[in-house]
C-alpha cells in the first residue's frame, strides 16, 4: 500500500505542508475543524466589533505606545495590540485577516498548531519592539536618520500585519516556488518574490519616512523575527512554558525503557514498514511536518514512491 492510500493522507486532515510528500497541490487545504488560524480570524473579528460598541475600553486597554509599553512597563502590550484595528477602517482588518486566513494554514501545518500559534505571536511581538525601539532613538536622537521613528511618543500602533508579515515570510520558506495570484493587479508570482518583494516595500516606506512608517517597522519586525523562527522552530518550544517544563529531562531521570522494534526484522529492501510511516504521520499530524528529523523525511519520500 503506497503512501497517499493512508487515511492520514487522503483525509482533509492529512498531509498538505508543501515540501512534505503529498503537499505540494495542496497548498491551501485546510481541516473541517477550528484550527489555530480559524481561532486566531474570530477572536479579531470578535475584538473589532466589541471596539465598535465600546471603543475606548478595548482601545486603551490593547493599544501599544512608546509611553505606555516604556514609560510604564506595561510589556503586554506587545500581545494584545495584534488583536486591534483601526475602527475606521474595515480594510485594515479585512486585508490582515484575508492574508491570515490564505497563509496561515499553509504555516500552521508545516509547524503544528501550538509551535504555529507561538510563532505568530513571537513575529507580532517582535514587530511591536522594533516599533517601540526606533521611535524612542528617533526621540532621543533627534536627526533626520533614515529608519527612525521621530513622532509622538502617544502615537498608537494596533493591528495583525507584524504576525501576518512574519506568516508570509514563513511561506517564502516552506513553498518558495508555490505560485500566487496577486489581487491588484492579477498576476502570477512565486511565494518567494511575493514575501521579499513586500518585505522590500516596508523597507523602503520605512526608510522614506512614509506616513505609515509606523506599521511599516512592525511589519519589518515581524519578518525579520518570521526569517529566523521559521529557520529555527526548535526556539518556539518553550514559548508556553508558564504552563509547564517542555524541556527534555534530565539525564538518568523519568526515562523510559525503549520499546522493542515492531519492524527490526522487517526487510530493508521493501521500502519503511507501514507501522513504521503510520508513526511518523501521526508525528506529522500533531506536531507539524518541521518536528521531523531528516530520517523521518527519507522514510516518507521512500514510502511516497511505493507503488
Amino acid at each position: 500500500m503506497g503512501i497517499y492510500d493512508r487515511d492520514y493522507v487522503n483525509s482533509s486532515r492529512g498531509m498538505g505542508a508543501p515540501g512534505s510528500p503529498g503537499g505540494s497541490g495542496r497548498l491551501f487545504a485546510r481541516s473541517p475543524d477550528w484550527s489555530v488560524t480559524t481561532w486566531l480570524i474570530v477572536i479579531n473579528i470578535v475584538i473589532f466589533v466589541l471596539m465598535l460598541l465600546i471603543r475606548p475600553y478595548v482601545w486603551d486597554a490593547g493599544k501599544l505606545t512608546l509611553g505606555l509599553a516604556y514609560g510604564r512597563l506595561e510589556v503586554w502590550r506587545l500581545i494584545t495590540f495584534q488583536f486591534l484595528h483601526s475602527p475606521t477602517s474595515l480594510m485594515h482588518i479585512g486585508f490582515n485577516m484575508l492574508g491570515l486566513w490564505i497563509f496561515g494554514p499553509i504555516v500552521e501545518q508545516y509547524l503544528g498548531g501550538k509551535k504555529y500559534l507561538a510563532y505568530y505571536l513571537t513575529c507580532g511581538l517582535f514587530g511591536g519592539l522594533l516599533f517601540i525601539v526606533l521611535n524612542f532613538l528617533g526621540l532621543i536622537i533627534k536627526a533626520p536618520i533614515p529608519g527612525l521613528l521621530d513622532i509622538n511618543p502617544d502615537t498608537p500602533l494596533v493591528g495583525a500585519s507584524a504576525g501576518v508579515f512574519g506568516v508570509i515570510v514563513a511561506c517564502a520558506k516552506i513553498s518558495p516556488n508555490s505560485e500566487i495570484v496577486l489581487l491588484f493587479p492579477p498576476i502570477p508570482l512565486k511565494m518567494k518574490t511575493f514575501a521579499y518583494g513586500y518585505v522590500a516595500i516596508a523597507l523602503i516606506s520605512l526608510l522614506m519616512g512614509a506616513q505609515n512608517a509606523g506599521g511599516q517597522a512592525a511589519h519589518l519586525g515581524g519578518a525579520i523575527a518570521g526569517f529566523i523562527l521559521i529557520r529555527k522552530s526548535h526556539l518556539l518550544t518553550d514559548f508556553f512554558d508558564v504552563f509547564g517544563d517542555s524541556r527534555d529531562p534530565k539525564p538518568g531521570k523519568n526515562k523510559k525503557k525503549p520499546k522493542k522494534s515492531a519492524y527490526r526484522n522487517y526487510s530493508n529492501a521493501e521500502g519503511p514498514h507501514p507501522d513504521e510511516i503510520d508513526a511518523i504521520l501521526d508525528k506529522v499530524h500533531k506536531k507539524g511536518f518541521a518536528s521531523l528529523s531528516e530520517k523521518d523525511k527519507k522514510k516518507l519520500q521512500q514510502a511516497s514512491k511505493e507503488p
